[in-house]
């Protein structure tokens, strides 16, 4: 049996995701920071996470990142479905793996236009993971805010666009963060929170 790398090419970039829930289990996602804000009246929401380092093993990267960029310890578990692969077409498949913790998903993610790496390929292994502590001390360039959204906002969330004021209107919840963030800026997923969409559709129309 194979593990999570052997299914990815020599020499790419590879980054850790977190499905993160918190204890309500909802899904948890940061907004972006004021250096992420491409235009006046959108901003993206992402799950944590980052690129892995050399030398860094999968799960160390998916805590340090937490710790980093949200200021939480989180603790990663086992996905209780096989392994998802979603390619950069969205042709989405399970795969078998020895790893344990098992990654919920791998996603072939395309960097968007005007982010520094535009238009290349990035790997993003997710895995499921929980909040253990609360967030704090968040950087405001690079984390505006966290935010939760329950399973039904996070399969939405590759079908539309919606305000921040409407989310929270649906259940959401910023639970840290910038008190100035407009209640009408736009908010759209990318990387593990668009994954975690296309894996949420995915595992409930195959009823896996």
């Amino acid at each position: 049996m194979y593990n999570i790398l052997s299914y990815l090419p020599k020499n790419v970039e590879i980054g850790v995701g977190l499905a993160l829930m918190d204890t309500n289990e909802d899904y948890v996602f940061f907004l972006a920071g004021t250096r992420h804000k491409f235009t006046s009246n959108e901003l993206f929401y992402a799950g944590i996470g980052g690129h892995l380092e050399q030398g860094e093993d999968l799960i160390s990267c998916g805590k340090r990142e937490a710790m980093e960029e949200i200021g939480a310890e989180v603790q990663i578990q086992s996905s209780p479905t096989n392994t998802v692969y979603i390619s950069k077409d969205k042709e989405i498949r399970t795969i078998t793996i020895s790893d344990e913790p098992k990654p919920l998903a791998v996603y072939e993610m395309i960097h968007p236009s005007g982010s520094p790496r535009e238009g290349n390929l990035y790997y993003i292994i997710i895995y499921l993971a929980r909040m253990l502590t609360s967030p704090r001390d968040l950087k405001i360039d690079e984390v505006s805010g966290v935010i939760t959204m329950n399973k039904e906002q996070v399969k939405k969330g590759i079908f539309r666009r919606i305000t921040l004021k409407s989310l929270m209107e649906e259940g959401a919840r910023l639970i840290a963060g910038s008190s100035n963030i407009n209640a009408d800026v736009i908010l759209y997923p990318i990387g593990t929170a668009e994954a975690l969409s296309y894996y949420l559709n995915y595992i409930e129309c195959n009823q896996l």
